[in-house]
């Protein structure tokens, strides 16, 4: 797309099937993914899985995915070479590729609303602005796609084999998952009595946007809540707030109030521990 991006790419499922059949390595990367998705941010899908490649002069200018999830992926095969590689018409840099270039560029949150954390005395350059994760490999980033984001140009190899290679999509579905010793029959009963609660709580706090995954550890014998932490947070005020320490305190309090009340939970009593990943979607 001009003044947009330039890339190769092609859903990876119809990469790698052989025949009739799907690459056995690729089922179980989809099956893996499937099961952290589930269990850390209590979203229990995604899309079509996209395999992109870029090679010399090839990037992609920034933007926001907004309808597609609440987390988007991008899991990187971007290959790392020594000098022992049989091609040596060339030399890998440091990095283990032929290329410079190619990190995902994804905007700082705090920098999302410039005026609200702007200090005339700070010399601002990219590296405030905008956070770049190189496309190692074996990578995995998750990431807010309401927050502009991009690919910086490749420079070096026309090789696509050498090039930047990855898998990119957007996890969806928000859905309460359980593991161990409870079923999901279990939770949701307990759930649905303190989820009404909570929600009422929350209309009297300040309006949030975003989403969170909530995970909590369940004892067997007791079924108290062992511990409580957070899979994924990309919470904001719906409000622009000049003030970055009137951001995070709004934040604190909204969050502190769902994990607060979320840990008051007692389940029944099962024949292991559980883990319970719970989403929150504001907005």
């Amino acid at each position: 797309m001009e003044n947009q991006y330039t890339q190769l790419r092609t859903p990876a499922k119809e990469y790698y099937y052989e025949g009739e059949i799907l690459n056995e390595f690729y089922a179980k990367f989809e099956e893996e993914l499937l099961k952290y998705a589930r269990e850390n941010l209590a979203l229990s899908n995604f899309t079509p899985i996209w395999m992109s490649c870029y090679v010399d002069g090839m990037g992609q200018e920034l933007h926001a995915d907004v309808p597609h999830g609440p987390l988007a992926f991008v899991f990187s095969l971007t290959k790392n070479f020594d000098d022992s590689d049989d091609d040596k018409s060339s030399s890998p840099s440091k990095s283990g590729r032929y290329f410079r270039g190619g990190e995902t560029t994804i905007l700082r949150p705090e920098r999302a609303n410039y005026w609200q954390s702007f200090d005339p005395t700070e010399i601002v350059e990219r590296t405030q602005l905008f956070e770049e994760i190189e496309p190692k490999f074996n990578r995995l980033t998750i990431f807010d796609p309401r927050l502009p984001h991009g690919v910086r140009e490749v420079k070096g190899t026309k090789d696509v084999s050498k090039g930047r290679l990855v898998l990119n999509g957007w996890f969806n579905e928000p859905a309460i998952s359980c593991q161990g010793g409870l079923t999901i029959e279990d939770v949701g009963k307990v759930l649905d009595a303190k989820l009404d609660l909570l929600y009422e709580e929350l209309e009297t706090l300040p309006a949030m946007i975003g989403f969170a995954a909530l995970r909590m550890e369940i004892e067997a014998e007791t079924g108290h809540v062992d511990s409580i932490s957070w899979g994924a947070d990309t919470v904001a005020p719906a409000l622009s707030l000049r003030d970055p320490n009137e951001v995070t305190e709004t934040r604190d309090v909204v969050l502190a109030t769902i994990a607060g009340m979320m840990s008051e939970c007692v389940f029944p009593s099962s024949k292991e521990k559980s883990s319970i990943c719970v989403p929150f979607v504001f907005g």
